[in-house]
């Protein structure tokens, strides 16, 4: 007990080092809980966020469990069909109708004019898994649906490769809060 208590409390450096491990440990450990950092891999955000950056999220669980993300909020949802991780941009809300309209995205019948988004909507690089074929198709028009009272709509910020589209509120992994 008094090598417990000579470490903690003496004057050794020993001492010092075990009280500053301990002080860095309990200081992260609430910071880890809320945040993590998170690799931008790819080119759908730029140019918000460049391929091969890091960026700091917020945790979906530090928000609550009602919390639903504001339009424009930058967020990582998990894609469970592709079993990834995605960074977007939400532009539709719960309760909203979105329609594509000649690559340009309107909600509530009313054009989408955010400062995030670059380029229109015009063509998508499509790739099989199974042969690594690529090839490209241009858009067609998305006629206007309600967006699900659990979903939002989400895009890139490079509007011309971007994956996009409804994506359930518990799937959000986080909102990201520094870039």
């Amino acid at each position: 007990m008094n090598a417990i208590k000579d470490l903690l409390f003496g004057r050794t450096w020993k001492g010092s080092l075990a009280r500053i491990f301990a002080l860095i440990v309990f200081a992260l450990a609430p910071f880890g809980y809320h945040y993590q950092t998170v690799w931008v891999d790819g080119i759908s955000m730029v140019p918000t966020y460049d391929d091969g950056q890091w960026t700091l999220m917020q945790r979906h669980r530090s928000f609550g469990n009602d919390w639903v993300p504001d339009r424009f909020d930058a967020i990582v949802v998990w894609d469970e069909e592709n079993d990834i991780s995605l960074c977007k941009r939400v532009v539709g809300l719960p309760g909203e109708k979105v329609e594509i309209k000649n690559g340009k995205i309107f909600i509530n019948n009313r054009e989408v004019r955010d400062t995030f988004g670059k380029g229109y909507m015009v063509i998508h690089k499509l790739v099989d898994p199974d042969t690594d074929e690529v090839w490209w198709k241009e858009y067609d028009n998305i006629e206007s649906q309600v967006i699900a009272p659990d979903h939002v709509w989400v895009i890139g910020d490079n509007r011309e490769d971007s994956i996009f589209g409804h994506f359930p509120i518990k799937e959000i992994r986080g909102k990201i809060v520094m870039y």
